[in-house]
């Protein structure tokens, strides 16, 4: 974690930055309402990371109880992934390419 409050969050995951922010700090956005919907706010997106070692990161999600929707895998457009649904319903999809 680089730095967090309790509107926002950065992170770096293996090299990767991410920048969070809090439900709140969306109230006067044009979006805010889409907030208010119940259920898996993520379905329909899936956010893709390449460079991380999709086999590594089975292992992890497999010890957290993370949700693994597709086992990592080779496809023949040459990359390796594994996809993991976080709790909001997001699809992360991560994998190398193959050499």
């Amino acid at each position: 974690m680089q730095y967090a409050d309790a509107d926002f969050a950065a992170l770096s995951l293996q090299g990767v930055d991410f920048m969070l922010h809090a439900d709140h700090t969306y109230d006067h956005h044009p979006l805010f309402e889409r907030l208010k919907v119940v259920g898996a706010r993520g379905t329909g997106a899936e956010l893709r990371v390449m460079g991380i070692d999709p086999d590594a990161t089975e292992k992890r999600a497999k010890a957290a109880g993370t949700k693994i929707i597709q086992a990592a895998m080779d496809f023949p457009h040459g990359w390796r992934d594994i996809m993991l649904e976080d709790p909001d319903g997001y699809i992360w999809a991560v994998g190398v390419a193959i050499p």
